[in-house]
């Protein structure tokens, strides 16, 4: 399971300085929202920001026409050099209108111009993403993460309330594998130690 963190309800410097520290930390994306309208401008800044972490636009369906939508996730996709992903709220019309055009269909007589750099942009209905609020505490973090893992989600966005090199020591390298061997975690601290782990 990929591990990716929920960052909707940052903005401003924090929501840029956690981006990049997820991605200097290896995490997988991270998803933002926003104001309808203006989710776009934020991932396209973080897209240039970063280097390796998707960037997840949670989208609201009714705020453009679907068009719209497609070219504003398109762009945003060239931007990040194929690193964007969307999830579509509300309107599951929208939903698979987007999921269409950027994968180069005719919807309603037209075609996307640009296409996205990515062959499949993964666009999901906000109905098909998991997400979790994470306390903190290892210990019961650890739990939630294995029964998301286990019940076979194939990604979870995650907010989290800690340090993100804690979230991405102990809970990212968790969430991939089942049998993750947590001493590995635990001795990395002994080795390396995060200022102000758990």
């Amino acid at each position: 399971m990929r591990l990716g963190l929920d960052l909707r309800n940052e903005t401003g410097d924090q929501l840029i300085t956690k981006t990049q520290q997820a991605d200097e930390l290896g995490l997988w994306a991270v998803l933002i929202g926003g104001r309808s309208g203006t989710e776009s401008n934020a991932a396209a800044q973080l897209a240039t920001l970063t280097e390796h972490i998707h960037v997840g636009m949670w989208i609201d369906g009714d705020s453009a026409h679907p068009h719209t939508l497609a070219e504003e996730i398109a762009i945003v996709d060239h931007l990040s050099r194929r690193r964007v992903l969307a999830v579509i709220e509300g309107n599951e019309r929208a939903t698979v209108h987007v999921r269409d055009l950027l994968a180069g269909r005719v919807v309603d007589d037209a075609v996307l111009a640009p296409p996205p750099a990515q062959t499949a942009v993964p666009v999901w209905a906000a109905s098909e993403v998991a997400t979790a609020d994470l306390t903190g505490d290892l210990a019961v973090d650890r739990v939630t993460i294995d029964e998301y893992r286990d019940g076979g989600e194939s990604h979870l966005f995650v907010s989290w309330p800690g340090p993100l090199p804690v979230l991405a020591r102990h809970l990212a390298t968790r969430a991939a594998t089942p049998n993750f061997p947590q001493i590995v975690a635990d001795q990395a601290d002994l080795v390396a130690p995060y200022l102000g782990a758990p």
